[in-house]
């Protein structure tokens, strides 16, 4: 396709900056739809930011996805994902096919399938406390949402899909736009996934377009939300996916398999794991999740094998990890006949997601270096 000078050229993705009336939204597309979108010669996109005083862009990729991004009010943003939406019906009739999710008993050829993308920090929000938000917006506009667990490749974003009839999908779009705006601001590390790097062995499990032949891959999972009763009450800790390590590198923060590295938010918010799964929980010792002296512990399990990544030689992996973040670390010994050890992070919520961002670092060196190295056998027991 053409390159333009107006937007449509790729280039490293960043966070727009957005007026206090004006939202972004980032929708990714598969990239066969892109240029219906375009136009021939810029001319429905030069539309659609006129008609709707809205910056639109789609920036150009070789990949099998790219991202629709829109910056203005609410309303016209969603007027905007409206205009373009017979392209995504297009695509979703195409549902069912290689490398394509199947088709749903009650979906229709008319369904459209929009994927949403959102910083990680903000998914829990979406979920609410044992699935109750996210229900509750199934119930209200009918739209089917699956919200996937992995992070889209080298990035914090997540994709949430919504499928159903055009108006439905529009309808849940602006509630979960709206709920994420109020409740829910980016936090944590930010780094918007980039197209560019797609990465088809995973691609169904971060909810992108192609083949996606890829099992679990590495990554800790640790949900968001208050397990009530005394100091330190014990929910079922997150667990630490197995698998190979991914051929061409892991994400920045969470993980190419299921599940991801990170914690909750307090009251607000709850992360899952896999909505279909039971979530994995994290411990609250207060209410809110600010940075004014509310402390919180999370614990996930690792295999013990993984141990070593995570403690380093004579202990000095563990050591700047809890100087970095300022969080409280502890690995516990393993149980008697149990194959696992449980990480417990304590401390404000900032401290306790930098930990886990350093923590996951940690692991994917380590297996970086085990390909490099000529892969053989797990990490060292140290």
């Amino acid at each position: 396709m053409k390159r333009f000078n107006d937007g449509f050229s790729g280039a490293p993705p960043k966070r727009s900056r957005v007026g206090p009336d004006d939202v972004e939204v980032r929708i990714l597309i598969p990239s066969k739809v892109a240029g219906s979108i375009i136009g021939k010669g810029g001319g429905n996109i030069a539309r659609l930011r006129a008609d709707f005083v809205a910056k639109v862009t789609v920036p150009d990729c070789p990949g099998p996805e790219r991202i629709l991004t829109v910056i203005s009010s609410l309303d016209n943003a969603i007027n905007v994902i409206n205009e373009v939406l017979p392209n995504l019906e297009n695509s979703a009739s195409a549902r069912g096919g290689k490398g394509r999710p199947p088709k749903e008993e009650n979906e229709t050829t008319d369904d459209v399938d929009l994927r949403l993308l959102v910083h990680q920090s903000q998914a829990g929000c979406i979920i609410g406390k044992g699935g109750g938000k996210v229900k509750e917006l199934r119930e209200k506009t009918g739209a089917r949402i699956k919200i996937y667990s992995a992070c889209c490749p080298d990035s914090t974003d997540r994709v949430v899909q919504l499928t159903g009839a055009g108006n439905t999908a529009i309808d849940c779009l602006k509630e979960i736009l709206e709920l994420i705006r109020a409740e829910a601001p980016i936090k944590g590390p930010d780094n918007p996934y980039d197209p560019n790097n797609y990465d088809d062995y995973y691609a169904d499990e971060y909810g992108g377009y192609g083949s996606g032949g890829g099992g679990p891959g590495y990554g800790v999972g640790a949900g968001g939300g208050p397990v009530r009763g005394g100091p330190m009450a014990r929910g079922p800790p997150g667990r630490f996916g197995g698998g190979p390590p991914p051929p061409r590198g892991a994400p920045m923060v969470g993980p190419p398999g299921r599940g991801g590295f990170r914690g909750g938010y307090g009251d607000e918010c709850e992360e899952e794991i896999d909505y279909n799964m039971p979530p994995a929980r994290s411990m609250n010792l207060g209410n809110g999740a600010g940075p004014g002296g509310v402390r919180s512990s999370t614990q996930v399990t690792i295999p013990k094998d993984l141990a070593g990544a995570i403690i380093g030689k004579g202990g000095s992996r563990i050591r700047n990890v809890r100087m970095e973040s300022g969080a409280e670390i502890t690995i516990d010994e393993p149980l008697p006949g149990s194959t696992d050890r449980i990480i417990t992070i304590s401390g404000l919520s900032n401290q306790i997601q930098m930990a886990q961002y350093l923590l996951q670092q940690c692991v994917h060196q380590n297996a970086k270096g085990a390909v490099a190295g000529g892969g053989g056998g797990g990490p060292r027991r140290y």
